[in-house]
């Protein structure tokens, strides 16, 4: 790792975690123990149902298709958060709440364990995504030999189904993040209302959508499978390992994502002179706040 920038080490980390686990079900897919696999055949056989072809072929697609987006993601980006920019002002204007907008001068560093959570979060939304379309009864969509009325294979369905959409569901989050990175803001001043001056990044609506809904689906989709396969499975049965799983699966899943955010860290400036260039024609204020202490001092 000589030489990586520390910002990537723990999407780094993802990504080996995302080859392990793959591996492990190609090893595992091909162990028999007094003739019965250690896990089902089709999970090398087929994997993610959906999607084409056996497991190797899978392994490509489900590191391949998070990259295709991001490059077709970065030809539309400074469309995209025209777009999203519009949205935000028809919905407080929709409220009666019209909003001024400004940029906010960034910095130009970011955290790894930042670059973590962006990953992390599309990782539960897909998790939240792929219980729900289960519980619609969707499940054979990702599990072959799927049985509806077993909460072992819906938890399987789940796992699978949560690396197919990981794979899609990024593009959502692309055009957030880019919103977040460009600085651009939202605010408002109530001046005659009991009510403090409401400032915040245009990406917080979007953000905090999805995350509110992903956090919650979550929870509860792990207490259901989880509990019910605890009540219906002994615990030395191999077979609990799989809703077992769940709890990490989603910081597993980030290895997907780990391409697709490092080339977004790499061309992040070039993107950002795009866009900013594109909402020059909004003629947005640029806006510093000062730092608290000054604050006090003045």
């Amino acid at each position: 790792m000589y030489g990586m920038d520390k910002k990537y080490f723990t999407i780094l980390i993802g990504f080996i975690l995302s080859l392990i686990l793959f591996i492990t079900i190609v090893v595992m897919g091909e162990i028999q123990i007094t003739g019965t696999h250690l896990i089902p055949p089709e999970y090398v056989g087929t994997f993610v149902y959906i999607v084409p072809g056996p497991i190797f072929t899978d392994i490509l697609l489900l590191y391949g298709i998070p990259i295709v987006i991001f490059f077709i993601y970065y030809l539309i980006a400074p469309y995209l958060i025209v777009i999203y920019i519009k949205f935000h002002q028809l919905f407080y204007w929709l409220l009666r709440r019209p909003s001024k907008y400004g940029l906010f001068k960034m910095g130009q560093e970011i955290k790894a364990g930042r670059l973590f959570y962006r990953a992390l979060i599309v990782s539960l939304f897909s998790f939240s995504i792929s219980a729900l379309i289960v519980q619609m009864g969707y499940g054979d969509l990702f599990r072959e030999n799927y049985i509806e009325v077993s909460i072992l294979s819906q938890a399987e369905a789940v796992f699978l189904g949560t690396f197919a959409l990981c794979a899609i569901t990024i593009i959502l989050f692309f055009p957030i993040w880019l919103l977040e990175d460009s600085g651009v803001v939202s605010y408002r001043v109530f001046h005659e209302e009991r009510m403090p001056v409401d400032i915040q990044g245009v990406h917080s609506i979007y953000h905090h959508m999805l995350l509110g809904y992903a956090g919650i689906s979550t929870i509860l989709a792990l207490v259901k499978y989880i509990g019910e396969t605890l009540a219906v499975i002994p615990i030395g049965n191999p077979a609990i390992l799989t809703p077992l799983i769940l709890i990490i699966l989603p910081f597993i899943v980030t290895g997907l994502l780990a391409i697709p955010i490092y080339l977004y860290e790499r061309l992040i400036t070039k993107n950002l002179d795009r866009v900013k260039s594109k909402l020059a024609k909004f003629n947005f204020p640029e806006i510093t706040i000062p730092h608290f202490e000054e604050l006090i001092q003045s």
